[in-house]
């Protein structure tokens, strides 16, 4: 056999061909939540009250008792809340798995 014919097999020779599976997974999740709250209490009071208190005796030793009463009183309130809250998450997976034979 001569060179050049050597040399055309070589040329002619091919790669072998491959063969597989590739497998791929991926994964996500996401959360998130916020909150919030207001209160606002307000509140007032007043009074006015007065007290009085008399005794009559009759002639014949009955006693009368008359009363009259009174009072006073004043209050206020006051009242505020604030609350805020927030979060996040976040996760991801990938994976990738590849089984390659040569034939």
């Amino acid at each position: 056999m001569s060179s050049n014919a050597v040399s055309k097999k070589a040329d002619q020779q091919v790669a072998p061909s491959r063969t597989g599976q590739v497998e791929t997974h991926e994964e996500s999740a996401k959360a998130s939540a916020s909150a919030g709250l207001n209160l606002n209490i307000f509140g007032a009071l007043s009074g006015v009250f007065s007290g009085k208190s008399t005794k009559e005796t009759a002639a014949d030793g009955s006693s009368v008792e008359h009363r009259d009463d009174k009072a006073a009183m004043k209050g206020a309130g006051k009242g505020n809340l604030s609350a805020a809250g927030a979060a996040a998450a976040s996760d991801n997976k990938k994976s990738q798995r590849a089984q390659i034979e040569d034939k």
